[in-house]
């Protein structure tokens, strides 16, 4: 999401009625929490890769921020511990060679880095990095189109709005990128999209096509659940809920079961309540949550997380991973988002 963001920044009441809209919908699991400093504890840099399970990040990384400062990206990549990577709003001339260059070096305790670039969204295309293996979805391959009920709606608002080539917006299909991640023997559905930004109304067309967006996200993910044996999913990327909560709700399902529904992980920075995702410092916009991380509860069990931002690192984190306080907001106006989950048959047990 660009400084230059259009529209009010309201209805700060939305995301408690998402917190009760989502649980119910989700069917039964554990509830989403978040954690303190000690989750970020940086004592070596093999503590995270010692915990067992998977640990997610993602990011509105806008656009070339891994090659723009890949030192930084690299060490900010690092000190999550994360083995999956959800990376959204990356500009398609970025390279997967580029990309992996950005990287953590892998070694034996690690394995190696696979990647799935996607191909839908224009200037905004949706990268999959993982640690373990990566199957491609049919169902996320190639440009992902609009509906074609929906255009005309759209078209129309973006003309009246003052856009010369409206057409080309849709054309570049929707921005999301899906795969299969081999976990343990287990089948986990990761997604990572970036949905229209701004709007002033809450029928403005950037919300229609929003709500479009999601839609088809949700279309696709139910349609792999019913063609292919999937233990758990995750979804994340940049929501964009400027004008209202309905993107959220409407990703959260119903899917088919077991999966049933999912819910959002509620991720707070370090050591404090803060939410925000997006940086509104310095512009006419307040700072909000606008990125999230959605699990299906009836398989995964988050068992922490954090939203991730160096002003936060202790200088002992910062020297520890070359690091600055404002290398966050170098990279971009985005925060990201870090979570660990567990198979919940193994925390039964």
């Amino acid at each position: 999401m660009k400084v230059a963001r259009r529209g009010l920044l309201r209805h700060t009441s939305v995301l408690l009625a998402l917190v009760i809209a989502l649980s119910s919908c989700a069917g039964t699991g554990p509830s989403a929490r978040s954690t303190s400093s000690g989750d970020r504890t940086v004592a070596t840099e093999t503590l995270a890769r010692k915990e067992a399970g998977i640990r997610v990040l993602s990011w509105n990384v806008s656009h070339d921020s891994p090659v723009r400062d890949s030192e930084a990206f690299r060490s900010i990549v690092a000190s999550s511990g994360a083995n999956i990577l959800l990376l959204d709003e990356m500009e398609p001339t970025v390279t997967e060679q580029q990309i992996r260059a950005a990287l953590p070096e892998s070694d034996a305790a690690d394995g190696h880095w696979y990647i799935s670039h996607g191909s839908s969204g224009g200037r905004q295309r949706d990268v999959i990095v993982s640690r373990m293996p990566l199957e491609p979805v049919a169902e996320f391959q190639g440009i992902l189109p609009y509906p074609e009920a929906s255009l005309q709606p759209i078209h129309d608002g973006m003309a009246e709005a003052g856009f010369q080539h409206p057409k080309q917006s849709t054309d570049e299909g929707i921005a999301v990128n899906g795969a299969i991640v081999q976990s343990g023997g287990r089948r986990l559905l990761v997604v990572s999209f970036d949905l229209e930004c701004c709007g002033s109304l809450p029928d403005g067309w950037e919300e229609h096509k929003r709500n479009t967006e999601v839609r088809e996200i949700r279309r696709l993910i139910r349609a792999v659940l019913e063609r292919t044996p999937v233990d758990g999913v995750i979804a994340g990327g940049d929501f964009n809920l400027v004008m209202t909560g309905l993107p959220l709700v409407i990703l959260s399902g119903p899917y088919p079961a077991p999966h049933g529904g999912l819910i959002a992980a509620e991720l707070m920075h370090v050591d404090s309540d803060r939410t925000w995702t997006w940086d509104g410092r310095g512009t006419p916009f307040p700072s909000r949550a606008l990125d999230f991380l959605l699990y299906s509860p009836g398989s995964l069990s988050l068992d922490s997380g954090y939203i991730l931002d160096t002003e936060d690192f202790s200088p002992a984190e910062l020297q520890h991973w070359g690091l600055a306080p404002e290398s966050s907001s170098t990279l971009s106006d985005h925060r990201p988002l870090v979570a660990s989950f567990m198979w919940v048959d193994s925390v039964s047990k």
